[in-house]
């Protein structure tokens, strides 16, 4: 059972990797999306911090490389 949380963090990777909510789970990342590229995943850092109201660190950020470690990272600033 997902939290608040993961739910909200979900929907974001999956607005903006551009992909079905129901693929994401902890083990995704850029070699398992197609569109997780350098781009998205500014795009998609900068969504986190938008929605959680958090500034990420620049090593954070190029430590986000799955769903896990963001979870992880995240859970550092809430």
């Amino acid at each position: 059972m997902k939290t608040e949380n993961e739910k909200i963090l979900y929907s974001i990777i999956a607005t903006v990797l551009n992909v079905p909510i129901s693929i994401i789970d902890d083990n995704t990342s850029p070699d398992s999306i197609e569109t997780w590229d350098s781009l998205t995943h500014l795009k998609l850092v900068m969504a986190i911090e938008s929605e959680y109201k958090i500034n990420l660190s620049p090593e954070d950020t190029m430590d986000m490389l799955s769903v896990k470690l963001i979870k992880i990272i995240l859970e550092q600033y809430l």
